[in-house]
């Protein structure tokens, strides 16, 4: 008797670690990097690096705070993945995509860079490093997002395009551009730089940020970048 509810404890408590998935049995205390460390730490050589967009480069709330106001919660909102086939109506899914034709076209013209994505873009540009933007945004055809990335940060107009994931995972696009370094806010981000074999490097979100979405920073063993939470 006591052996089968031992048995079965065990069984109990290894179900709970499996279902607990990464952040539980991470680092209790996020290993920080500043920027100077970073610099020091990568490869002589160049190398190819991906940038998330909202919260790691770009203080995007404007735009999502905007959007939840004007089409409601449901339909918009930051950090949550709502997707198009889950709104119950022909009406809902249309201001779903006129609000992402509108985030994505126009009103990042409110979005402001963050000043740790400025020195992070400046540290890879001086390293002649490939310089990609991976983003989990709905694509619906059209997009200025690109533009005003170079424009912001200096790139060159043959830099790549943003990559449009339409909120899913990153990986097979981290793959696809062989990304050795990913820079990201969320644990999605963190999660899919893992699997895709890049060294992860958490941004802080900002406390402004309208995407109340948990973050576990440093909870994947990821390094989190000092004073990366301003903007």
């Amino acid at each position: 008797m006591h052996i089968h509810r031992i048995s079965r404890f065990a069984l109990t408590v290894s179900a709970l670690l499996v279902s607990c998935l990464a952040p539980c049995a991470l680092a209790e205390t996020p290993r920080t990097i500043t920027l100077e460390e970073l610099a020091r730490s990568l490869p002589k050589e160049p190398i190819n690096v991906v940038f998330d967009v909202d919260d790691t480069v770009l203080f995007t709330s404007p735009g999502f705070q905007w959007g939840s106001r004007t089409y409601g919660p449901q339909i918009v909102s930051a950090g949550v993945s709502v997707r198009e086939e889950d709104l119950p109506s022909d009406e809902d899914r249309r201001k779903y995509r006129e609000f992402w034709t509108k985030m994505n076209n126009e009103l990042d013209q409110y979005s402001v860079k963050k000043w740790i994505a400025s020195e992070l873009i400046a540290l890879h540009k001086s390293r002649g490093d490939r310089i990609y933007f991976v983003t989990k945004r709905i694509y619906t055809g059209s997009e200025k997002l690109t533009g005003l990335l170079r424009s912001e940060f200096g790139l060159p107009a043959d830099s790549p395009a943003v990559i449009f994931t339409s909120r899913q995972p990153k990986t097979k696009a981290f793959k696809d551009i062989k990304a050795q370094v990913s820079y990201g806010d969320s644990d999605g981000d963190i999660r899919d730089s893992i699997q895709a074999g890049a060294r992860p490097i958490r941004v802080l979100r900002s406390p402004a940020s309208v995407n109340h979405e948990p973050t576990h920073n440093g909870g994947f063993g990821e390094e989190v970048l000092y004073n990366s939470e301003n903007d």
